[in-house]
């Protein structure tokens, strides 16, 4: 059966989130047998102060989302308040340890798109969050493609789907992905940070590695750098590399003419002379077509002994 993204797209609420997981199990879970996977990478802020309000509500009032792979609980949404209530118990507070979940039977393919489904409909992201939730979705549909989970329409892409997903178009996936991609640490460092935004750093990421590095450095200092004056540096290294090119292009079609430029008269004047042969054979005595009968077979000869290839015809 293949996976429903358009009911993941429409789904734009928190209730409509919540209509997802209806065919969901409730269960009763020690915190500690619930696992906590690599697919959560997203940043875990304010933990003390969700720890302090879940202890004065006495317990969780919404339960932990879970898939069961092979057995085991895997932790799809509810990676905060998790935190929290193991905050909570080894602080002394055992009644918190025991909590309510909902769970369902998945692949770890739809377990990773269920993930991501929790993170958005109940988190504030950080552009860097942004950033590292595209490129899950990427790599999750990809698989749920490959699994045939997924069919995508006639004509779009993936970065289509992730950005009707997230709400963005596909342009500004293109920036998380240059950055992800391309961005040195520094770079990365100081988006997380928030201290550079996401066009500025999309920007940054396409200069070379050095003044990327020299750009990042400038911001950690606490200059103010602008997405325009980087683009101003991109363009003008582009137009240095795009004038080092044409040098260098010049410079070949010099030297190929230079050094093919005798071979190649040599050879029109031969295939000048041949397609003449071809307008006035007619006036040829039969003495002369001989002698171009002999000069044929001395070339055949010469094309075995030399192992040459065919050249071609002049016709």
């Amino acid at each position: 059966m293949a996976f429903d993204i358009k009911k993941i797209m429409n789904a734009a609420t928190t209730g409509e989130a919540k209509a997802i997981e209806k065919d969901f199990a409730e269960i009763r879970l020690d915190y500690e047998k619930i696992i906590v996977t690599k697919h959560n990478k997203y940043s875990m802020d304010e933990i003390e102060e969700l720890a302090a309000g879940i202890e004065m509500a006495g317990g969780l009032h919404e339960p932990l989302i879970l898939g069961r792979i092979n057995g085991e609980y895997w932790l799809a949404s509810g990676h905060r308040r998790r935190a929290a209530i193991e905050m909570l118990v080894q602080g002394g507070a055992e009644n918190f340890r025991v909590v309510n979940c909902r769970y369902k039977d998945m692949t770890e393919t739809e377990f990773r798109l269920h993930v991501l489904i929790g993170n958005a409909f109940n988190r504030h992201y950080t552009d860097y969050d942004k950033m590292i939730e595209a490129e899950e979705w990427k790599n999750a549909l990809k698989q749920a493609q490959r699994e045939k989970l997924l069919i995508l329409e006639h004509g779009e892409r993936v970065r289509d789907y992730v950005a009707r997903i997230m709400g963005t178009s596909a342009a500004v996936i293109g920036d998380y992905n240059r950055i992800n991609k391309n961005a040195v640490p520094e770079v990365k460092e100081q988006f997380e940070k928030g201290e550079m935004g996401v066009t500025a750093a999309a920007a940054a990421s396409q200069l070379p590695e050095n003044e990327q590095k020299e750009i990042a450095g400038r911001v950690a200092a606490g200059e103010d750098i602008k997405a325009q004056e980087i683009r101003e540096m991109v363009d003008a290294k582009k137009g240095e590399e795009k004038e080092k090119r044409s040098i260098t292009e010049q410079k070949t079609d010099q030297m190929s003419d230079t050094d093919t430029n005798e071979d190649e008269k040599e050879n029109t004047r031969r295939l000048h002379a041949l397609k003449m042969l071809e307008k006035y054979y007619i006036y040829m005595s039969d003495e002369e077509v001989g002698i171009l009968e002999r000069m044929l077979e001395d070339c055949k000869r010469r094309k075995r002994e030399y192992g040459l290839d065919d050249v071609g015809s002049t016709v």
